[in-house]
């Protein structure tokens, strides 16, 4: 018995269908990585800034160069201290213009995003904690952003004039920021410490919870992910003051990583920004 088909299916044509197989599998497993795994429910956020977000205000940061790192980097907090600015070598930067968020991503934001996400009642306005790296890159490419790189980051808590922290140069209080020395012992309603913004008005750059960052060099989708991909900035409810500075640095954190002091926020383009 003869089918009909026979004689009509090429070389050509079973190499053709592989390819489209190879892409169609690539896009699935790209897809995956950003979103976590395969099967993971998500209605998604209205995109920010191209409408206005009412639960979270993208903020214009005009870009310009500055001076990143300490330059006190080669010493300690105090003879005997476990902090270390070694890794604040100081170097210029220069940021093209970018969108912010105003605050951290909350729970209720979070929930546009991943409908099973669970935080108590009374706590909507709070940063959304105990996501992975992964988890928070997968939620800002989901709105067309990305997370901050450490210049973005820095550049927007310091501005050119450098300041020690977001809202200045002086010592952090309870007032300013939620940190190590202050009530309650966990995360807060962003942007209650409203005089801790920064003069472009962002908030929470420090205290509250820490930040996921990328290095500079990190292309999402394109460059390979690996432990020093994954950098917190900020500090949190738990930090000492050492850590709420601007261009304090954590680095090599596992994938799987996970805290309940540590948040995210989204930033995106400037259309024709240059250098």
């Amino acid at each position: 018995m003869r089918f009909a088909f026979e004689g009509w299916i090429s070389p050509r044509m079973i190499a053709l269908a592989g390819v489209i197989l190879v892409c169609g599998y690539a896009v699935v497993q790209w897809m995956s990585y950003f979103n976590g795994g395969p099967g993971k429910a998500a209605s998604r956020p209205p995109p920010t800034p191209g409408v206005v977000d009412a639960l979270n205000r993208a903020i214009l940061i005009e870009g310009g160069t500055f001076i990143s790192g300490s330059d006190d980097w080669d010493t300690l907090v105090a003879p005997g201290s476990p902090y270390s600015k070694r890794d604040e070598y100081p170097r210029p930067r220069t940021v093209r213009s970018f969108w912010m968020q105003e605050h951290e991503v909350t729970n209720e934001e979070y929930r546009r995003f991943d409908a099973g996400h669970a935080f108590s009642s009374g706590e909507e306005r709070h940063p959304v904690v105990n996501v992975t790296w992964r988890e928070a890159m997968a939620y800002a490419v989901s709105v067309g952003g990305s997370l901050p790189t450490e210049a973005q980051w820095e550049f927007a808590a310091r501005g050119s004039e450098r300041r020690k922290y977001p809202w200045g140069d002086s010592e952090p209080t309870c007032e300013r920021v939620h940190y190590g020395s202050c009530d309650p012992r966990g995360p807060i309603e962003v942007m209650a410490r409203w005089e801790g913004a920064t003069p472009e008005g962002i908030y929470d750059l420090a205290g509250n919870v820490a930040e996921w960052v990328t290095p500079i060099w990190f292309d999402p989708g394109r460059t390979p992910v690996n432990d020093d991909s994954r950098r917190l900035r900020g500090g949190s409810f738990l930090s000492p003051p050492f850590a709420l500075r601007a261009a304090d640095r954590v680095r090599y954190l596992r994938s799987s990583f996970e805290s309940e002091d540590i948040g995210f926020r989204v930033v995106w383009p400037v259309e024709g920004a240059r250098d």
